[in-house]
C-alpha cells in the first residue's frame, strides 16, 4: 500500500485492510510504523482495517445481493488506523 500512495501522492480513496481478528493490533501498528505514517499522504489516515470476521459475516447475510452494495457498506465495516482513534 505505501509504494501505491508513493506513486499516486494525490490518491482520493480510502485503502482498506482486511485480516483476521486477532491480527488487529498488529496490524495498526504496522501502518502507524515511522515509514508509513510520514507518507503523504499518511497510511493510517487512509487506511483502515476490517476484520475478516465481520466482513464475511455480513457477506454471508447479504448473499447474492453483495453485487447491489454501495461502497459505504465497506465503510461502515471498517475502523479507523490512526492512534487517536484506535
Amino acid at each position: 500500500m505505501s509504494d501505491l500512495v508513493s506513486m499516486q501522492p494525490n490518491i482520493k480513496l480510502n485503502l482498506y485492510l482486511v485480516a483476521p481478528d486477532d491480527r488487529r493490533e498488529k496490524v495498526i501498528n504496522e501502518i502507524n510504523r515511522p515509514t508509513f505514517a510520514r507518507l503523504r499522504p499518511p497510511l493510517p489516515k487512509i487506511c483502515k482495517f476490517i476484520p475478516y470476521s465481520q466482513l464475511k459475516k455480513e457477506i454471508e447475510a447479504i448473499g447474492e445481493r453483495i453485487k447491489y452494495m454501495k461502497p459505504e457498506f465497506i465503510e461502515d465495516l471498517s475502523e479507523s488506523c490512526e492512534p487517536d482513534e484506535v
